[in-house]
């Protein structure tokens, strides 16, 4: 008996996987290719073909090529929403920051592909919903070290030099993960040193200010 051919072989699959399923299908091969490409060069066809879907399926789960891309990056936020572990008393400050900053390292290494590419996407511009989503991201990372660092009541002008401290964090991981000038242990040591800095005497020297 003969083999079916690729295209009925291809609707046989398709058919068999749940909605849910087949849309993260596709937006495993989006992620993929948008971090192994610039955003120009990537096309909804190319991810279609890639899927092995037909390029409508996309458009109806979820539009244009510019919204797969912010809800790629939007996975991000959800990534780092569950990552704070709960703050550990028997850990001075330097132990706590120290940990802050491995963890923020893990994620920075797991999602690094799509993180630089939301911050470096081509043809976006100052598109607002991607800096919204970008700064929830950054506002969550906040959050996560102030919950660790066991600052009971922070203020507005804590969390904004830990912003800051975040733009810092940002420029390390790049010089590490793309342009290979740092290693990981070097940005570790900036990093924990630069945020025990600021916890212990910036910050508080900030708030007098």
């Amino acid at each position: 008996m003969a083999s079916p051919s690729p295209s009925r072989s291809s609707r046989a699959s398709y058919q068999r996987l749940p909605r849910d399923e087949r849309r993260d299908q596709i937006l495993g091969v989006a992620r993929r290719m948008f971090t192994e490409l610039p955003y120009a060069e990537v096309s909804t066809a190319a991810i279609a073909r890639e899927a092995g879907v037909q390029r409508g399926l996309i458009h109806y789960y979820f539009g244009t090529k510019r919204e797969l891309f912010l809800e790629v990056v939007r996975g991000l936020t959800v990534d780092y929403s569950g990552q704070a572990p709960p703050p550990d008393a028997r850990l001075s400050t330097a132990e706590t920051v120290d940990l802050c900053v491995r963890l923020f390292l893990d994620a920075a290494e797991a999602n690094a592909d799509t993180w630089l590419a939301a911050l470096d996407a081509e043809g976006f511009g100052q598109d607002p919903e991607l800096r919204r989503i970008v700064n929830k991201t950054r506002d969550i990372t906040v959050e996560h070290m102030l919950t660790m660092l066991r600052v009971p009541d922070p203020t507005d002008t804590l969390r904004a030099v830990l912003r800051a401290y975040s733009g810092l964090a940002e420029v390390a991981t790049r010089q590490w993960l793309q342009e290979k000038t740092l290693g990981r242990a070097q940005v570790h040591t900036l990093l924990a040193g630069s945020l025990l800095a600021l916890i212990t005497d910036i910050a508080p020297a900030v708030e007098r200010t």
